[in-house]
């Protein structure tokens, strides 16, 4: 602004605004050499660096991508977390984020496994049985729940297509299936 004011204290300045790719014979001009310029290797002081910074946050973006899938996988921990969710997915946060505070709650604590299911609360010294409460055979385990549990498979298989699905299958498909399963199982109001 002050060098625009400086160069109209001795000049007569009008600025206009041009339309761009409109035939203009000066802005067509413009266009020329900013093209011309931009195939050139860079030239004035270092550190230089010729490109957009769109490029550079999205490469910053998938360097940090990389990272953070390799720290999931070498993390120690987190076993049933990893059976549910293979890696950081951006259609899965969002699709998290779009539920509402008691879904996000009673989701996150079923994949991860730290929930109300038996036998977490088991381990807490919180209920006596590790049973499932429907079928009454096995650990009740939200693996087992929400994959093997033979008392829900006609249930799984109305809601998902399958009666007994992979358990990295809930984070493929919309978020919305399974809480339609929590929902019908009634595991919302125990959870």
């Amino acid at each position: 602004m002050e060098a625009l004011q400086e160069l109209g204290s001795r000049n007569k300045l009008t600025l206009a605004w041009v339309p761009g790719h409109k035939g203009h014979k000066g802005n067509e001009e413009a266009d020329r050499l900013a093209r011309e310029g931009a195939g050139r290797a860079p030239i004035g002081p270092e550190p230089f660096c010729g490109i957009a910074k769109t490029h550079v946050r999205a490469s910053i973006d998938e360097w940090m991508d990389g990272k953070s899938r390799e720290w999931w996988r070498k993390l120690p921990q987190q076993r049933q977390a990893k059976m549910f969710i293979k890696e950081r997915s951006a259609r899965l946060t969002d699709d998290l984020l779009g539920q509402n505070r008691k879904a996000i709650r009673i989701i996150v604590g079923l994949l991860t496994g730290h929930c109300r299911l038996n036998k977490h609360m088991s381990l807490m010294g919180l209920a006596e049985e590790a049973t499932c409460r429907f079928c009454s055979e096995e650990e009740e385990t939200a693996v087992h729940v929400l994959c093997q549990c033979e008392g829900l498979a006609r249930l799984r298989f109305l809601i998902l297509g399958e009666e007994n699905p992979s358990a990295s299958s809930y984070t493929e498909a919309p978020l919305s299936r399974l809480w339609s399963l929590i929902q019908m199982t009634q595991l919302d109001r125990v959870l």
